[in-house]
This record gives structure tokens, sequence and C-alpha cells, in this order.
């Protein structure tokens, strides 16, 4: 590549109108320090932050983050350094990473664009990295060269130059850099990669990371064809806030494992082939059983026929809390509350407060003529059973006024429509959290 300058300026080309700030990832190794004098040349020098994680994981970490807010002084950008604690309970690598995205995600803000410098030999070494783990189709397009990240956009502007280009436009512009001693060691598995490995493949077959990068943007053609397919058959299989297990065994295999690792994802949970069996076996399972499969943080079960994930077990306790237009937030569900309505609703927010349901309960729902037991209730609407303890009840002293999202109590009814306050309990379906495996 020619003009590494000219390539620079041509990927922001695009993007520099629908940004209104720049965040540079700095680490003071090579690529990103070549990434930051490429970014002070095309760039207003007010439209951009640098950032420096300190993992705090090597001695040095905090020179090479004083390194970093030299080299951002010298070019009159503005710099912050975040350092973060990592878990090294696991995986030393995941928890850096998982770590760093984290740190990254607190500081964007929405129109913000993250600038990061990973390259072609980057996208080489994940991919062969991911194939010796068993990837799948998802993991084989490699990195990505653009993402969301919160409520900002990840974008990766040298992903097509290899670091060898990097290096002599460097050494050219005569810059200093940091070399990172945990580099070389090959302890870890992608420096192993990226040392023992990937030079030997060089040498044998030049210019395979350029062939490895097409391959990468073939899988990710393939991922998206994937997903656009698991879409279309969520739509015909969702009921309920889950999965119709009559209809998603009517799919093709390939088909239905495809849905599963879909839906699954979206809630944060990544499974594999062994996993995938399990939950054949529940969906098979006899209508008198009730198995469970437990997939990390949360519990993957079958209720009526739905495939549900349950995210938490544990009761919230309302505790007599007062009823208010801000409403609640818990981990079992978020109770909404709103003046604005289209029918009738509860006639008064006053003297409301919410409990927990009791052995016994009962009330006289609006139009039903008599009253009846909240199990019935709960039954009739075949709300599962691990979501009825947590279930808000709106009582006024000891009587029931309303149970949100169900029904409002006859002498509790707004007068007429467009009064009141409509009182809504929304119970988490999924548990979605981010991706720690996403580069």
């Amino acid at each position: 590549m020619k003009d590494l300058q000219s390539h620079f300026n041509q990927q922001l080309d695009n993007r520099s109108g629908t940004v209104t700030r720049w965040v540079i990832g700095l680490s003071g190794g090579l690529d990103s320090v070549v990434l930051l004098h490429l970014a002070a040349r095309a760039l207003p020098a007010d439209r951009i932050l640098v950032v420096n994680i300190d993992h705090q994981l090597q001695t040095p970490s905090a020179q090479w983050s004083a390194f970093c807010g030299r080299l951002a002084n010298t070019l009159n950008l503005p710099f912050r350094s975040e350092k973060v604690v990592v878990d090294g309970s696991a995986s030393l690598e995941r928890a850096a990473r998982r770590a760093r995205y984290q740190a990254f995600e607190n500081i964007l803000q929405s129109g913000d664009c993250l600038l990061l410098a990973h390259h072609l030999d980057d996208q080489a070494e994940t991919m062969l990295f991911r194939l010796l783990r068993g990837a799948g189709v998802r993991g084989l397009a490699g990195i990505p060269e653009r993402r969301s990240l919160g409520r900002a956009e990840l974008f990766r502007p040298l992903l097509s130059v290899s670091r060898q280009q990097l290096m002599a436009w460097a050494e050219a512009e005569q810059l200093e850099w940091i070399e990172d001693p945990s580099n070389t060691d090959l302890s870890y598995d992608r420096n192993y990669l990226r040392h023992a490995v990937l030079p030997l493949l060089q040498a044998r077959w030049p210019g395979f990371s350029q062939r490895w990068s097409d391959t990468a943007r073939y899988m990710e053609e393939a991922e998206q064809l994937h997903h656009d397919l698991a879409e279309m058959d969520s739509a015909s299989v969702s009921k309920d806030g889950g999965l119709c297990c009559e209809a998603l065994m009517r799919l093709s295999q390939p088909r239905r494992n495809n849905l599963l690792r879909f839906w699954l994802r979206r809630a944060g949970v990544a499974v594999g082939e062994r996993q995938i069996l399990s939950i054949i076996k529940l969906i098979a399972a006899a209508d008198d059983r009730q198995p469970i499969v437990t997939l990390g943080e949360v519990k993957l079960r079958r209720y009526q026929g739905v495939l549900l994930l349950q995210p938490d077990e544990s009761v919230f306790e309302w505790g007599g809390r007062p009823l208010t237009l801000a409403g609640e937030v818990t981990v079992q569900g978020c109770l909404v509350v709103n003046s604005d309505l289209d029918g009738a609703g509860l006639k008064s927010l006053s003297g409301v407060t919410l409990r927990n349901r009791r052995d016994g309960d009962r009330c006289k729902p609006v139009g039903r003529g008599g009253s009846c037991s909240l199990k019935k209730v709960f039954q009739e609407l075949r709300v599962p059973v691990w979501q009825r303890s947590s279930w808000p009840v709106c009582v006024v002293g000891d009587e029931i006024v309303a149970l949100p999202g169900i029904c409002i109590c006859e002498g509790w009814q707004s007068e007429k429509k467009g009064s009141g306050f409509a009182v809504n309990w929304q119970p988490t379906a999924l548990s979605v959290r981010g991706d720690s495996d996403t580069l």
C-alpha cells in the first residue's frame, strides 16, 4: 500500500458526516501509534479523544500510559487514561478483552466512533485461533470491520493493511512506540500462533493473510444469510416470549439449530453442539416432566409447549412500597406506570402499595362478575409458575385493586376513557448481555 494516509482518509470519508467525536484507542504499541498519527493528520483536533486502557497486569503499565499521554500531548489532542481490574480467574486474555471493551463502552457517547488499530495479520491470527477452537461460520467471519458498541460505533480502518506496511510507514515517519514484552510470551495461545505458526504459513504460502481476509468476508456474508433465515423462522416459531416447541421441531435440523443459536445469542448465551442436543432432549421430554437446561447464568425450560429462558429464579420482594409514576425496574421485570391512557385504568395512585402474592389471595377483575383466586387468574392467562411469586400485586390496605398487566379490580377503575393510570408489569423473558468474545 503506497500511501497509507490516503487509504486511511478514504476509509473515514464515508463516515465523517455522521460522527460527532472520534475516540482513538491507544495502547502505545506500533499499530495504535500509527493509527493515532494518521487520525491526527486527517481529523479536527477538537473532535478527537485519545483513550488508553491500563490493564494493570504488568509493572510498567503506568509508564506505558504516561507515554500515551505524552504522545497525545505532542499532537495537541485531549487524552484520557482508564485503569481496569482484570479478573484472572479464567482466561486472562478473554478477561482483559472484556474489561477493555467495557471501559470503552463506559466512555463512549451517542454519535461517537471508536477507532481501533486491528490489521490484516490480526485477522488471519483470529481466524486460525477460532478454527482451532472449532468455530462455525460466525466465528470464521473473523474480526468485523465495524460493529456497534454501546451507544456508539466501533470501526477498524486498518483491517486490510498488513503489519509490515504499518511498520514501514512508522519507520519512514520516525515514530516511537512501546514493545510490550508479554507479546513474545509463547505461553499465550495468540502469541504462539503469531510467532511460531503464522510465519511458517507465510513462508510457504506468501500472501495467505489477504486470501484469509477474503474468506472472512465470504463467511460474514454467509453469517448474514443465517441471520436473515433465523429472523424469518423466528417470526413463525415465536410464541409467548419464547419458541413454540412443536413449530420448532417441524423445521429441518440445520434450520432448527440455526434458530436456536440465533435466539440464544440475542440473550447473550453462546452454545455449542452439546448444548443444542440437550435442548432437543428437553423439548422431546414427556409432558409430565419439567426438565431444565442450565446455560451459564440462565436456565432454559419448556412450559406449556413453549421454550423459555428464565434469567433469574430469585423472588423480588415488593415490601409494601408505594405505586408511583416512576415505576420499577428489577431483574425479574419492569413495572411501567403511565397516565396517558387509551382506555380505562386504575383511577388513582393515592394510597396504593405493592406487595407479593399470598396464599388464598382473591380479587374481583372488572367485567368478571365476581371474585376469583389469583392462582386461577394466573393459570387462565398461562403465566409461568416461576414468574408468579415476583408479580406485583397492587393493594389499598388489605384490598387488591389491580394486577399490573392483567386486570383492574371492581370499584378501582377510572370513570371515563383517557383518565386514570395504566399499570403494566413486563416480566423479563430474556437476559440480554453483551458478547464478550466479540473483538
